[in-house]
């Protein structure tokens, strides 16, 4: 699905990894673990194409589709959650409000077409928003919350948001950065089953060991410092990472 060749990345005099070159698989759940500051937010940042890289590329298989869950705020406008978390193009959201208009008795005549029905089931329709509403329950949002603004909710609400959209959404590639800062014991529990049971690829950045241990199957170790670090490939559970660690420490 993905080839890292040859990656080099220096940011202010240090260089956080040098020559890397990594092979994901689909369906790999990759945990990646380190130090603050190790450079793996920069790694998601690279292959999101947002950075570039100093030496090195990365490749992808054709028609890849990628998302990416960031350790910050995301943007929000003035949709419902219901409506953030079914965002899962621009096509459908036109479509679910011409229908929803449609159904409610008063669509524009100028955007509705007789094939709209047609062409919002193609794309999921209803199944799609049940699916939603599942996920976002599962996420501790109440069914009252669904149809609230999402502006009108906390930042850390509006986050649980997107990674509904994102387990909605499905792609090929799923990066998440510190998905559980915003996520109460229940929520965490419904991440972790979603992760489990994703036909994707999994990226994975967290603090949280037991998501990584019970999810991931798969862990890249970022370490050295302070100016030079570079990453290990584990290919296994975390539990086997860390027995690696503690025989390598004796």
């Amino acid at each position: 699905m993905l080839t890292i060749s040859g990656l080099t990345k220096r940011f202010a005099g240090r260089t956080l990894f040098a020559d890397v070159s990594l092979q994901v698989n689909r369906q790999d759940r990759i945990g990646l673990v380190g130090p603050n500051g190790a450079g793996k937010t920069t790694l998601f940042l690279l292959i999101l194409r947002s950075e570039s890289p100093d030496d090195g590329e990365i490749t992808f298989e054709r028609n890849v589709t990628v998302g990416y869950l960031p350790q910050e705020s995301a943007p929000v406008g003035g949709e419902t959650v219901l409506e953030l978390a079914t965002a899962i193009s621009p096509d459908f959201v036109r479509l679910r409000r011409q229908v929803l208009a449609w159904d409610a008795g008063h669509p524009s005549e100028s955007d509705f077409h007789d094939n709209t029905h047609d062409r919002f089931n193609q794309l999921g329709g209803y199944l799609l928003e049940a699916k939603a509403k599942k996920i976002l329950a599962g996420l501790s949002f109440r069914q009252s919350d669904f149809n609230r603004p999402a502006r009108e909710m906390s930042g850390g609400w509006v986050m649980r948001a997107h990674l509904a959209r994102l387990l909605v959404q499905e792609p090929d590639l799923l990066m998440l950065d510190e998905p559980t800062n915003h996520l109460d014991l229940e929520a965490i529990n419904a991440l972790n089953q979603a992760i489990q049971k994703y036909e994707g690829t999994v990226f994975l950045v967290t603090h949280d060991e037991d998501l990584i241990e019970e999810a991931g199957t798969r862990i890249w170790h970022f370490e050295g410092g302070p100016t030079d670090f570079h990453i290990t490939d584990h290919k296994g559970p975390y539990e086997e990472y860390q027995q690696q660690l503690a025989l390598a420490a004796k």
